[in-house]
């Protein structure tokens, strides 16, 4: 392999890990500077090309490649079941099949697929065929693009964190393209199950609520300001993690937990789904991972437990270590 840079920003921190060959070799959890990003945004694109370029250099990266994780707000997803048709015809009907989140004229964006099966007759002829499709807007990724000439990096390749997080699970475990699977992503604005069947993406639930309601718990008990908090919270100083507004919000976010997993397997009754794995910003809390094991009925496991090395940059970096093997 190649190699590059993986890049995620998120709300509150950006994620840079360096692979080269198939070895992680680096990566870095960056605090964002305020109003960057906003509601998972990014609208400060100069301010976040000098920020990489300065990560890049205190961090002494050397690649220069990138492969970027976009935001939920840049590109949609979905798995779609189209008759068969060749890649000519498809190239023409996939601005249909997203017709309902394009706001633009179709030629403004960009659609991308790969292919997860086909369905046969009875006679064995291909009839239908299953795909997983994705379309961002071109000018937001010529947007990105700039973005990374600034950081004196070049962007190769761009796709959802979905993709990214079922890229990462296969190549960690080769029996998880046969089984379904889910992973809880606590991030700081939002908590986000994301479940995969056989392998491949089949839908994202979000929860309005994640680390940042306990870090303006944190901020309260202390009188402090938020990037203080966060850091509180982190160490756990004077047992704040255990604060009872704190568990409050455990107790909530791990009852959301419970309805998702509860209302998918009751839709999908034919579901193999026994494992739950997490990741993410809100994951280094104990109490609040002893939370959601209390509520739900699968198997909960760190996503780190997969690799027997690497666990601290899995747990963090997750989708931007599967976006550079994608």
């Amino acid at each position: 392999m190649a190699n590059i840079l993986g890049i995620e920003i998120g709300n509150k921190t950006v994620k840079v890990v360096e692979i080269k060959g198939n070895t992680l070799k680096n990566f870095a959890v960056v605090d964002l500077p305020d109003n960057i990003v906003v509601n998972n945004e990014l609208i400060a694109f100069e301010a976040m090309g000098d920020l990489l370029k300065d990560i890049v250099r205190e961090h002494r990266m050397s690649t220069r490649r990138a492969a970027l994780v976009l935001p939920d707000t840049a590109v949609y997803l979905r798995r779609m079941v189209l008759p068969a048709m060749n890649e000519k015809q498809l190239a023409v009907n996939m601005p249909y099949e997203f017709k309902d989140v394009l706001s633009e004229e179709k030629d403004k964006y960009i659609y991308d697929y790969s292919m997860i099966g086909y369905r046969k007759d009875e006679e064995d002829k291909v009839t239908e065929m299953e795909l997983l499709g994705a379309v961002a807007n071109r000018g937001l990724i010529e947007k990105y693009q700039e973005m990374f000439k600034r950081a004196g990096l070049k962007l190769v390749k761009a796709g959802p964190r979905e993709t990214a997080l079922s890229c990462l699970v296969n190549i960690l475990n080769e029996d998880s393209e046969k089984k379904d699977f889910a992973i809880l992503d606590i991030g700081y604005k939002s908590t986000k199950v994301e479940i995969f069947k056989e392998g491949v993406y089949e839908v994202t639930r979000t929860i309005d609520s994640g680390a940042e309601d306990i870090v303006n718990v944190v901020s309260e008990v202390f009188d402090v300001d938020p990037h203080v908090a966060s850091t509180f919270l982190e160490t756990n100083k004077d047992n704040v993690q255990e604060n009872e507004k704190c568990v409050d919000i455990y107790s909530s976010i791990a009852t959301e937990v419970m309805r998702v997993m509860n209302y998918y397997s009751f839709e999908n009754r034919d579901s193999t789904l026994d494992t739950l794995y997490y990741c993410g910003g809100g994951s280094y809390i104990p109490r609040f991972i002893e939370e959601i094991k209390e509520m739900v009925s699968l198997e909960l496991e760190p996503l780190s437990s997969l690799s027997e090395v690497d666990k601290d940059a899995i747990g963090k970096c997750a989708p931007a270590i599967g976006a550079c093997y994608e």
